[in-house]
């Protein structure tokens, strides 16, 4: 394909396939979340008709090659070469309009994903992800994967945790959902006596980079969601004590008070007192 070619690829199909959707619009210009930092407000502008976008967050912009050398690291040539690869293979064929505006929701509908390829992680939109959050590739590496994906016919890809049953807890900037079977994951250590409980699999890596290593001392359970700490009861009933590091909101912390009627329990969250869960501590 000639670099004319290549630039007539639509910024918003190339984004919708790294399954990033506008919030909104503004004027002629669609507004995004940046794929490169985990903002709040959202602050990556796009022009379809122009096909150019801007990253207010760090003052990039420029056409879609700019755009796959910004996100994915590429030098020019380089990054041309995966455009015209993913072009011929018919990736793109979304109208202009083919786009619903969505915001980040605290969970995905699981029927309609459908899981194409799971592998090590090596996006750099991915690992970007992950520094964004302060986990550092080497930990990220270990513990999560790069998963491939089918949602509403059209294909994304996420980093993925496993849980114990097979499904897979998908993140990326903008997504947050999660394939069946549902469950808990756990770490087993042998003749551990305590267990490390934690919601959610972003926590656990944070206390990684916290603690200043990369694997855990004692059996780890990662919830997944609040909602599945019934399910880790009966490993839990097995501990000499539960060490929670559960979010310091309001379902975390009855979680902590609910568990203490039952358990010997040692509420960790006070770590990162002042913020809400782990990650938001190390991150700050």
């Amino acid at each position: 394909m000639e670099i004319s070619d290549l630039k007539q690829i639509q910024i918003i199909d190339y984004l919708q396939n790294l399954g990033l959707e506008p919030v909104k619009s503004s004027g002629k210009e669609l507004v995004y979340y940046s794929p490169k930092t985990n903002e709040n407000t959202p602050s990556f502008f796009v022009n379809p008709s122009k096909n150019v976008f801007f990253d207010y967050s760090s003052n990039e912009s420029g056409d879609i090659i700019r755009l796959v050398q910004y996100l994915e690291g590429f030098d020019f040539t380089t990054a041309c070469k995966h455009l015209e690869t993913i072009g011929n293979g018919s990736i793109f064929q979304c109208a202009e309009n083919s786009f619903s505006f969505c915001r980040k929701s605290p969970e995905n509908n699981t029927n309609t994903i459908s899981i194409n390829t799971v592998k090590p992680l090596q996006a750099n939109s991915l690992i970007s992800y992950c520094e964004s959050r302060k986990i550092p590739f080497q930990i990220a590496y270990k513990y999560l994967k790069e998963v491939h994906y089918t949602n509403n016919n059209k294909s994304y890809y996420s980093l993925g945790f496993i849980n114990d049953r097979g499904g897979f807890e998908l993140r990326n900037q903008h997504f947050k959902g999660c394939t069946t079977p549902k469950g808990i994951t756990t770490f087993e250590v042998p003749e551990s006596r305590d267990v490390y409980l934690f919601e959610g699999f972003f926590d656990l890596l944070s206390a990684f980079v916290h603690f200043g290593t990369s694997k855990p001392s004692n059996t780890v359970i990662v919830l997944n969601s609040i909602v599945n700490i019934e399910k880790a009861k009966e490993r839990l009933k097995e501990a000499e004590k539960i060490h929670c590091f559960l979010d310091r909101d309001v379902q975390g912390m009855k979680s902590v008070k609910k568990l203490s009627e039952s358990f010997q329990v040692i509420d960790r969250s006070k770590i990162y007192e002042g913020f809400k869960d782990f990650n938001e501590y190390i991150s700050a």
